[in-house]
């Protein structure tokens, strides 16, 4: 029995030993599959460049008509939408304190010219007795001193005058052109604040197109400069137009700076074009430096779009990219690439974190 033992225990070493051998001695080394690819390394070129600013249509003269009198609306009969010509009277204010008042200054202009004709006779018989040294020089004096107080006051009160009869004139409100009510913000019968507008009125013979750009590209427009124009709700054809206006204080909240471009060589055709349309700005020429890319290095995975970089320990990778406008053929890259990486061609015959060789 004890002899049996022994010898199941010295066969179990000797097959312990062999295992542990075997293990030994086996190659385990794995075997990594190396794709061999083409590939090409991105470089920023530069490119012909339309540059698009959104706009909004807006008639070539557009004023806010107020008036500086506080009071009743007596007359305000037309509604956004009517057409009107210049010089029309649009509204009138009720300016019955005004016209008291210009009823009285009337009054003092009659006494200021008396006073001043009965000095002025005085002054003439004084001067005359005085050339001839039949008046004193302190008579001379005297008679001047009035003379002048006379003048002055005559010319207050006819000052007063021009003052109300400026005011006057704000309790008509006139069309300043031939145009087009667009908004109205007082009703007849309401009571008018000084400073506050009473309507918008706004001419449509001719149209400008005022856009917002950002502080970098501010610097490509010049007053004069020729731009394109589109606007779509009237036809997808360019028009011809030029910049009018470029503001240099720019928005402080939104940090952009306002640009205004007339629309040229209408010639009746604007027939079609409204004020607040949505139009646009359109710079040619210009050359820009960017990143692109073929469409067809491209990776598609539901709405996201990658590309196939190699890295630096030769492994593929799969990085998204943020698209632009195409031109010519090419997509602009606005991130997730950079000049210098390199991209794989056949990504095919690649996936994720796979070893490559480039031929």
């Amino acid at each position: 029995m004890k002899k049996h033992y022994k010898l199941a225990t010295i066969l179990l070493l000797l097959i312990t030993v062999v295992f542990i051998t075997a293990c030994g001695n086996e190659e385990t080394a794995v075997k990594v599959d190396v794709v061999k690819v083409n590939s090409i390394t991105i470089e920023k070129s530069s490119v012909p460049y339309t540059i698009d600013y959104p706009g909004t249509v807006e008639g070539e003269n557009k004023v806010k008509l107020s008036t500086k009198l506080m009071g009743k609306i007596t007359y305000f009969p037309f509604e956004p939408g009517t057409k009107v010509n210049k010089g029309q009277v649009l509204a009138k204010i009720n300016s019955g304190d005004i016209d008291a008042k210009q009823q009285q200054i009337k009054s003092n202009i009659l006494q200021a010219e008396a006073a001043f004709g009965n000095v002025e006779i005085n002054y003439k018989r004084v001067k005359s007795l005085f050339d001839k040294n039949s008046a004193t020089k302190k008579e001379m004096e005297d008679i001047q001193l009035a003379y002048d107080i006379a003048k002055a006051q005559l010319n207050s009160v006819k000052e007063m005058k021009n003052e109300i009869e400026n005011v006057l004139s704000y309790s008509e409100i006139r069309a300043p052109f031939d145009g087009y009510i667009v908004n109205k913000f007082f009703e007849e019968g309401d009571i008018t604040a000084p400073g506050h507008p009473l309507m918008i009125v706004e001419s449509f013979n001719d149209f400008n197109v005022t856009a917002m750009v950002s502080a970098s590209d501010i610097s490509l427009f010049n007053v004069g400069q020729k731009v394109s124009l589109t606007i779509d709700a009237v036809s997808k054809n360019v028009l011809n137009g030029k910049i009018i206006e470029v503001n240099p204080g720019g928005n402080s909240y939104s940090k952009q700076f306002e640009i205004k471009a007339s629309v040229e060589n209408l010639n009746g055709n604007n027939i079609n074009i409204k004020s607040g349309m949505f139009a646009s700005i359109s710079l040619n020429g210009e050359t820009k430096t960017i990143v692109t890319i073929d469409e067809n290095l491209l990776v598609k995975r539901g709405q996201l779009v990658g590309v196939y970089s190699i890295t630096k320990n030769n492994e593929s990778i799969l990085r998204w990219v943020r698209l632009g406008r195409k031109i010519n053929g090419k997509y602009e890259v606005l991130s997730g690439l950079t000049d210098g990486d390199i991209i794989i061609i056949d990504k095919e015959k690649v996936k994720e974190g796979q070893r490559v060789e480039v031929i």
